[in-house]
């Protein structure tokens, strides 16, 4: 560690300004550009608190849409691609190596949807699985029943199920399914029309040493930094990495981007309006 130190304080001397030690240790000269594109889950898997009920994916109008979604993105120029999906070290995902075109006839899930036809387009042959669950001994990263008993047995089941109830923006998204683009739907879970004060209000559950929200807020913080840095273990300076991912998880891993030395955040909105635009010249 002091011989890293002193490394990173003799090049700070030389180029008269601070250089961090993961610059220092790992001779970084281009920052890793990541893109991180908030989605919603498009075969309706009903696996989180609040689901959406989504329409056809694969009905031929929102195929086109997503043939130009993927054109947008791919002008990115991305290296590499990282998605919602469970692997094991070196986390290539097995999927993208069997996949064929014919498959986004068949397929709805966004992983296949969006990555690998944005992988096609683009002619990018590292395709990453960094999901991360537990296993073995590792905590649940989102132990929702404990804070609800708890919330229960303090007389606060009401303020609790209010906090945790999305419906009216649900209802809002599946109503606009009708007459809006994939593209235009994906700018709402790219801004602040997600939201994410019940990470932070959840924390306020707990009493003495009993504490299953604060928990929980922690619990969820650790499994996107452990999605981080699985990014980081596939990824190279120079990389550009298109990483698509449920968009509750966005304003944390945009976070863990752009605090990490060496990473750059990309804006996926500029790409998404040029998808829009397109579609709207047709």
């Amino acid at each position: 560690m002091w011989r890293e130190l002193a490394c990173v304080l003799a090049l700070a001397a030389m180029t008269g300004g601070p250089v961090s030690a993961q610059d220092a240790v790992k001779g970084e000269s281009e920052p890793v550009q990541v893109m991180v594109l908030g989605v919603y889950h498009f075969d309706n898997p009903g696996l989180d608190v609040n689901n959406i009920e989504t329409d056809n994916i694969l009905s031929p109008n929102r195929q086109e849409e997503l043939q130009v979604l993927g054109e947008a993105l791919a002008s990115f120029e991305p290296t590499a691609i990282a998605l919602e999906i469970v692997s094991q070290p070196p986390y290539l995902d097995a999927g993208f190596q069997s996949f064929e075109a014919d498959d986004l006839l068949n397929e709805a899930s966004e992983d296949v949807q969006i990555g690998y036809r944005v992988a096609r387009i683009a002619g990018v042959d590292r395709v990453y699985a960094i999901n991360e669950q537990p296993s073995g001994d590792e905590p649940d990263y989102f132990p929702f029943d404990r804070v609800s008993a708890f919330a229960e047995r303090a007389g606060r089941q009401q303020e609790f199920t209010a906090l945790a109830d999305m419906s009216d923006m649900v209802s809002q998204f599946e109503a606009l399914q009708a007459t809006s683009t994939i593209p235009e739907l994906l700018k709402l879970h790219n801004s602040d029309w997600v939201p994410d004060h019940f990470y932070w209000e959840i924390i306020g559950y707990g009493e003495g040493e009993e504490q299953p929200g604060a928990e929980l807020a922690a619990y969820w913080f650790m499994r996107n930094a452990k999605i981080f840095n699985k990014l980081q273990q596939v990824t190279e300076p120079g990389d550009r990495v298109l990483v698509v991912y449920g968009s509750g998880h966005k304003a944390w891993l945009d976070e863990l981007v752009e605090k990490t030395p060496g990473y750059q955040s990309v804006d996926p909105l500029p790409y998404l309006d040029l998808a829009s635009t397109t579609l709207e010249g047709r």
